[in-house]
């Protein structure tokens, strides 16, 4: 056998597809990363706000038993405001990748799924801007009290990292957002 003869051909369309293949194969893996890192966000933004759940919890029980003895803590009402922000606003995302926002979908149902799916991107982009907006100004309004030296009423300590954090939680919302948008293209 002659040497030439025994190296496999491969021709150009097969080195094509190999290609094709293998940037399918990236992006895949990268899209995979990508959406692995919102849902690991906002599962740890969730803990936060059980977390803050549980804090608000105790510190309302123990005030209500401190206080049939004597006083009550100073600050309750405004580090009950703080863990009632940080609870509702860091579970903003997660609610959002397991559906646990109400979506009236009984107008968009009766529609072509094609319709519906448009219909449903623009929802989800129009959100998506919502909440991006929100939170960045959020995020300014912190940065204003930082500067500003503004601090909390009772407690006289200062509270912008509280409300710069809750950015955080709208990040975690757009996230989801534009995940739930992708997965409504690949269906």
């Amino acid at each position: 056998m002659d040497r030439d003869q025994s190296i496999p051909v491969i021709n150009d369309q097969a080195k094509v597809t190999v290609y094709d293949q293998t940037i399918k194969k990236t992006k895949a893996k990268s899209i995979n990363l990508f959406f692995t890192m919102i849902d690991k966000m906002n599962e740890a933004l969730a803990w936060i706000a059980g977390a803050a759940v549980v804090l608000l919890m105790l510190l309302i029980v123990f005030n209500a038993i401190k206080r049939m003895f004597s006083d009550p803590f100073a600050g309750t009402v405004e580090i009950a405001t703080w863990l009632g922000a940080i609870s509702g606003i860091f579970a903003l995302g997660y609610a959002q990748l397991h559906k646990s926002h109400v979506f009236i979908d009984l107008l968009i149902n009766k529609f072509p799924e094609m319709v519906s799916k448009i219909i449903h991107t623009l929802v989800n982009i129009v959100s998506a801007l919502f909440f991006l907006v929100a939170g960045w100004l959020i995020f300014q309004h912190g940065l204003n009290m930082m500067g500003s030296g503004v601090v909390s009423e009772t407690l006289r300590i200062p509270f912008y990292p509280i409300v710069q954090l809750c950015s955080l939680g709208f990040i975690g919302i757009v996230l989801a957002i534009i995940k739930e948008t992708i997965f409504i293209w690949k269906e």
